[in-house]
């Protein structure tokens, strides 16, 4: 069976959107996430320097992850490439950010934390729609 032109469009906007609101969610869970973590930092009084870019990284998944589920529980389907978009453009924006404040981004980390978040955005949209169906 076909689908029409409008039924096309209508798919390609509510995909946009999910990922859209799904990324905007991610944001909000990577605040809270660095928030908890800036909180426990000065709470423990010492963090070595090299134990930082591992919590970031942490928390950016943790946050991609969060973001694809977003996505997939609003699109109800396509949870796998919708997870990766919400984790893509999170990613995308975190790098805008580091950039913005001056922070020169090294090639290494930056692919590390692009891979790393775009699949955990991935298992994000996975998990949000092969939950039990009711």
């Amino acid at each position: 069976m076909r689908k029409s032109r409008g039924t096309e469009k209508s798919e390609i906007l509510g995909a946009v959107r999910a990922v859209l609101f799904g990324t905007i969610g991610g944001c909000l869970a990577a605040a809270a996430l660095l928030a908890a973590s800036a909180y426990i930092i000065t709470s423990m009084g010492f963090l070595p320097d090299a134990a930082v870019p591992a919590v970031v990284l942490v928390a950016s998944a943790l946050s991609a992850f969060l973001a694809g589920l977003f996505a997939a529980k609003l699109a109800k389907k396509r949870g796998l490439p919708l997870g990766a978009a919400a984790g893509l453009l999170l990613f995308l924006l975190f790098l805008l950010a580091g950039l913005a404040g001056g922070e020169e981004p090294r090639l290494a980390g930056s692919v590390t934390r692009l891979l790393v978040m775009v699949l955990s955005g991935a298992l994000g949209g996975y998990a949000g729609v092969s939950g039990k169906r009711r």
